[in-house]
């Protein structure tokens, strides 16, 4: 065996991450109740992420709020709500 033979570098292993699963696309036929009206309402855009910002919660929890997981707070169903209702003008 030579000494080129001996030195050589383990097998190269894959980058490890973390097992979090981002789901942008949601399935309608998965969602509650809660999150078939939060997709209807912005179909085009990703209804995790403005739930979250309009809440002031994190992207997760309002996953777990469209997905059924969780119950929705009350600061959800409110944002709902008030894009539900049309705007009175002054």
């Amino acid at each position: 065996m030579s000494i080129i033979e001996s030195c050589t570098f383990p097998p190269v292993r894959p980058r490890r991450t973390l097992r979090t699963v981002v789901r942008r696309k949601f399935e309608r036929e998965n969602l509650s109740k809660f999150g078939r009206v939060c997709a209807e309402l912005w179909p085009d855009q990703k209804i995790d992420v403005i739930l979250a910002q309009r809440i002031g919660c994190s992207e997760r929890a309002a996953q777990f709020y469209i997905s059924g997981g969780r119950e929705p707070s009350y600061e959800a169903l409110m944002v709902v709500l008030d894009e539900l209702r049309p705007r009175k003008r002054a």
